[in-house]
């Protein structure tokens, strides 16, 4: 028996509840994003217009004359006894609407309609849930201790770099019976969640359930702070935050914390400029307690830090016990005097005597929570981990800092990282809303060999997770910097013939950014004995087959290695603002070349030597450039309007780069001279380009081009449950 519709027209918005609100306009994405409306922006524009202008209680504006000005562009005293678009066009959307919900293959919970000679659309209800389903949701209750009837889950979907959330109402337990509802988390074209470490140590849930803050990077190729109400399908990009990274929130909600340009910042959710707390140089992590004390976390060789409200007098709050070589993961107990974090003792994926621990802001010894290699989230009553994929929840005593019971299975095949982060998928507010991942599939990027024309004629499947590749200029081999750090560390190796995949090194260090040398004999790459945040800063060369490094240089300053010069004689290194010349004989000190204010990255000598390609962020937009090298007196800007990743034919006369909408471009370039010709576009590479890592690599004739391809049959689902305890058996 079908479904029962009950119409509703929108007299006054405020007859809606902010649930309903999402519901329609999560039925309105769903729509335009069908194959009914793909093939017409105008019907997208038209009917997204009219449902927006109703949700807001502006019926006055939906006339004919309104719709046709906006829609259609047309003047504001748009004559329409003379254009009848407006009515041909309204009557095109209705015939869609039609089709979509007659290929529709289950029911939806609100069903949009537009009713012939009227621009102001109907939403028709399932009567069988819709009084039932508000109801529930204004029962909720906000302790999750209160009640075991209602939780409300909603679903998040992540399919390539595309994020979608479905609220679940569960309207009585035990079983649960479950409507989906679709809601799009609001990111704008071309923003994407920042990646940089794992995507859930980028997001975070406000204390009081309302509100996500997540790290994102838009075109430019910099990440900043969003924040969205999870009530909302808009997120808000807040002013003056590029390169925010890991939020935290205030305990009343109101503030975000996150760090960025060696700071830790604050900013309040309601906008305005961000705060300084304190200046941290590496990457950090923070708590914030109800007294204004705030904790932050480093990745390696460091304690938990502590500093006041005013950010003045920072002082450790942990010791690292022996053995220990990282505090992490912070987060105060609901007490806002105790916190806990997370503690290993080594850097690979396999630590078994990674801990986590509970301590006072007062002092005294840790005591010991949980053995656990992620980290873990305390709310009140509960402790949530993930073990081997399933989340747990340990109910706890927090008073007496003691379990109580065995733990009670949340969700299984959440997913996890094995990087030595200790990441996994979940995240929780104080007051019962959950969000989780889980994923199926294969989480490993694929590589496609294509020719000029964007035809495939090849491909690589390496059988390690990995961040970014090399290929040997003899174009047998790929060095891959892979994204997680493996027991027998993180340089791999690819035979390209056998597609066989061996660890270039046995060293259980962090490395980083493979450069092969001119005759593909060596690779050379940063070592990071203490993970990167701290000295000493390595460079290395290993040769293939040897397994056995070789020291070329080390001090306290980051010198990342970009290219190895065609003659064979030194290194092109650079710390994001200065590019220096490292000699492999000799003195082998760093000698900086060329410096300036603006980001740098991706640095690559013609074969000639004679000039270099990179990319620079002069004006919030990454751009390619070419110099005459090493005096860089001659500079000129190669891509029109953004641009990442330059590659050099191996002449010399062509050079390849990616510009922002993934297009693989191509400029001629006269012998030993940066004399640039207009770049021209030869395929779509797919990809959403990352001005910091190589994602694509040339062949010396510039015929194929091997490009990073987006995981396939991979899905990441992620759930949001407002009050998960309900769900617990």
């Amino acid at each position: 028996m079908g479904a029962m519709w009950s119409g509703h027209q929108f007299e006054k918005s405020d007859k809606l509840t902010s649930e309903q609100l999402d519901a329609v306009r999560s039925a309105l994405q769903s729509v335009i994003s069908s194959s009914a409306f793909a093939d017409s922006k105008q019907c997208k524009d038209f009917l997204r217009l009219v449902v927006e202008r109703a949700l807001a209680g502006d019926l006055e504006s939906l006339g004919e004359r309104t719709v046709g000005a906006e829609v259609f562009r047309g003047p504001a005293d748009y004559e329409t006894s003379n254009d009848a678009a407006v009515r041909v066009r309204a009557t095109e959307v209705r015939k869609r609407l039609a089709q979509y919900y007659r290929e529709a293959k289950q029911d939806q919970l609100v069903r949009i309609e537009l009713t012939p000679g009227s621009y102001i659309p109907e939403f028709h209800w399932l009567s069988e849930t819709r009084s039932e389903d508000a109801n529930a949701i204004a029962a909720t209750p906000t302790h999750a201790r209160r009640s075991r009837r209602t939780a409300v889950i909603a679903i998040v979907t992540l399919a390539g770099l595309v994020i979608v959330s479905v609220l679940l109402w569960l309207r009585h337990y035990p079983p649960p019976q479950q409507n989906a509802v679709r809601l799009s988390l609001g990111l704008p074209q071309g923003v994407t969640l920042q990646r940089n470490w794992h995507p859930f140590e980028e997001m975070a849930l406000s204390p009081d359930g309302e509100m996500v803050a997540f790290s994102a990077t838009d075109a430019s190729g910099q990440s900043s702070l969003w924040i969205r109400p999870l009530s909302s399908t808009e997120a808000r990009k807040m002013a003056q935050t590029q390169g925010a990274l890991l939020p935290f929130w205030s305990p009343d909600s109101q503030f975000v914390g996150f760090w960025a340009g060696g700071k830790l910042k604050k900013i309040r959710r309601s906008g305005g400029l961000p705060e300084v707390i304190c200046g941290v140089a590496e990457i950090a992590q923070g708590a914030w307690s109800p007294n204004g004390i705030i904790l932050f976390a480093r990745a390696v060789n460091s304690p938990i830090d502590r500093v006041s409200p005013d950010g003045a007098n920072a002082t450790p709050a942990t010791s690292l016990l022996p053995g220990q070589i990282s505090h992490m993961w912070v987060q105060f107990l609901p007490d806002g005097r105790h916190f806990i974090y997370l503690a290993r003792t080594n850097l690979t994926s396999d630590d078994s005597q990674a801990k986590v621990y509970a301590q006072s802001l007062d002092g005294g010894a840790p005591i010991e929570l949980l053995t656990s290699q992620s980290r873990a989230i305390a709310v009140p009553d509960y402790l949530l981990f993930a073990q081997q994929q399933n989340l747990f929840a340990q109910r706890m005593d927090w008073k007496a800092l003691r379990k109580i019971g065995e733990p009670l299975l949340v969700a299984r095949n959440v997913a996890a990282s094995p990087a030595y982060l200790g990441t996994s998928e979940f995240t929780a507010s104080q007051n019962g809303v959950l969000i989780y991942g889980t994923a199926e599939g294969s989480s490993f990027d694929q590589l496609k060999w294509y020719a000029r024309d964007g035809s495939t004629i090849g491909s690589l499947n390496p059988v390690i997770d990995y961040q970014q590749f090399t290929l040997s200029p003899d174009a047998k081999h790929l060095a891959l910097n892979s994204f997680h750090q493996h027991a027998t560390g993180s340089l791999w190796l690819i035979d390209i013939a056998t597609n066989t995949t061996t660890p270039l090194t046995f060293d259980p260090h962090a490395q980083s950014d493979p450069v092969w040398s001119p005759d593909s004999r060596y690779v050379a790459f940063n070592l990071l004995p203490n993970g990167g945040t701290d000295p000493p800063f390595l460079v290395q060369k290993i040769e293939i087959g040897s397994q056995q490094p070789q020291l070329i240089y080390g001090d306290d300053e980051r010198h990342w290695v970009e290219d190895w010069s065609p003659d064979g004689r030194f290194l092109v290194t650079h710390d994001t603002k200065t590019v220096s010349i490292l000699p492999l004989t000799g003195d082998t000190k760093p000698q900086a070349v060329y410096s300036s204010s603006f980001l740098k990255d991706a640095f690559h000598l013609s074969p000639d030597g004679h000039l270099i390609a990179y990319g620079e962020n002069r004006s919030g937009r990454w751009e390619v450039f070419v110099a005459s090298f090493p005096s860089f007196q001659e500079i000129k800007q190669v891509s029109v309007a953004g641009g990442a990743q330059p590659r050099w034919r191996g002449d010399g006369r062509e050079l390849f780069f990616i510009d922002n909408e993934g297009q693989m471009m191509s400029a001629t370039v006269e012998r030993g001279s940066p004399q640039i010709g207009i770049p021209k576009k030869l395929f779509n590479t797919g990809l959403i380009p990352d001005p910091t890592i190589n994602q694509y690599a040339v062949a010396g004739d510039g015929l194929k081009f091997l490009v990073l391809e987006p995981r396939k049959g991979f899905l990441e689902t992620y759930s949001v449950i407002r009050n998960w305890p309900a769900t617990l058996k």
